[in-house]
This record gives C-alpha cells, structure tokens and sequence, in this order.
C-alpha cells in the first residue's frame, strides 16, 4: 500500500493506495454540510448496485439499500448541481498524485445508514468498471465506522471466493484509489448515524 501525501509520479494505479486529507479543510466542511443538507438522494435496494453475481455461501454479506445521488455520469450525460463544487477535487488529486485525470466515467455519492449488521458483515462485493486503465477513488466525507474493503481478486477471476486484501476505515477528508476491476465492498456503520461517500471511477495517466 502507498500513501501519499506528496507528489509522486509512479505508473498507473494497479494496487490499493490511500491519500490523507486530499481537500482543505474549508472544503471538507463545505462537501459534508452540502451532502448532510441534501435532499435530492435516490433510494436504491441494493448497495452494490447488483444482487446476483456474487458466492451466496458467504455469509459475512448482508445486502443493504442505500441512498444515492449522481453526479456526474458519461454514459447518461447527467451532471447535477454538484458538479461545479466536486469538479476541483480532481484538481487536487492530481496535485496530490502527480496523476493527470484523462476521462471521467462516474461520480455519485452514496449514503448509508445503521441496517442491524455486525462487524463483520459487508455489502455484495462488485466493481466499478470492466477495462483496466479505470481508477476507482472513494472520498471519505464524514467520521464514520463501516469499512470499505478491498479484495484480492479482480473482474478477470470471478466473484466467488474472494479473499480481503485491505480494510479501511472511514476517515473524513481522505481517499482510497484502486483498479476498477477490483472488487470491493461497502458495510453500513453500526456506531454512526451516517456514512457518506462520493465514488469516482476515472482514467489516470502519468502527468
């Protein structure tokens, strides 16, 4: 795992990487209150966007309905009022990373609330996208508990038997990067009322 917190300029994303405070703190606060005052969020029955393509004899996974709200997304030509306060994130991804964003697949935030799970149960594991030069990055917009976590296995071998690769915590103004043929899971806080998050799928080149 990587974790920037200057410049760096290796090759395209292939593994999981962690980027602390990736946005002033002003502009912390001003994403966080917008998205806790929103009231323009799409309920939708499954977190992960799909109900059927994962192993069933898992049973750490307890499916949840979540709150969503997109943002930006190509395939539809949608942008919402959100678009001009997220854009200058990628600004400072770049500025981050040493990245240079060459395409935007999706941008949504995502909102889940307490859904009686345990520690230990997580959300259907999916991925984001199925060509390799795609970088998912999950925003972390409020202190919350529920894990993202991230798996070994890739789109290519298939969702059964997954093994975790790394597990983290939500922490507010951070971000995590990885290959958006990985899969990857949400889980609902227990402790916390709300767990925000803005989802990114892009396309990173070296700058």
């Amino acid at each position: 795992m990587q974790n920037y917190n200057l410049k760096n300029k290796e090759t395209p994303i292939t593994e999981f990487q962690k980027i602390d405070n990736l946005i002033p703190e002003s502009f912390i606060n001003l994403l966080e209150i917008e998205l806790m005052n929103m009231s323009s969020w799409l309920y939708v029955d499954s977190a992960s966007g799909t109900s059927n393509s994962f192993n069933r004899e898992d049973t750490n996974v307890v499916d949840s309905f979540q709150f969503s709200h997109i943002i930006y997304d190509f395939e539809h030509g949608v942008s919402s009022h959100l678009w001009d306060q997220i854009k200058p994130m990628l600004w400072f991804l770049e500025d981050k990373t040493g990245y240079k964003v060459h395409d935007i697949y999706r941008i949504k935030a995502n909102l889940l609330l307490p859904c009686n799970t345990e520690k230990n149960n997580y959300n259907i594991p999916h991925t984001d996208h199925d060509l390799k030069d795609y970088t998912s990055m999950v925003y972390y917009v409020n202190h919350s508990d529920g894990d993202t976590r991230i798996f070994n296995e890739h789109l290519e071998n298939g969702p059964y038997n997954l093994t975790v690769s790394e597990s983290n915590s939500p922490q507010r103004g951070s971000a995590i990067l990885f290959p958006s043929t990985q899969y990857h899971c949400s889980s609902n806080p227990i402790q916390s009322k709300t767990r925000f998050i803005i989802n990114f799928v892009l396309k990173l080149s070296k700058n």
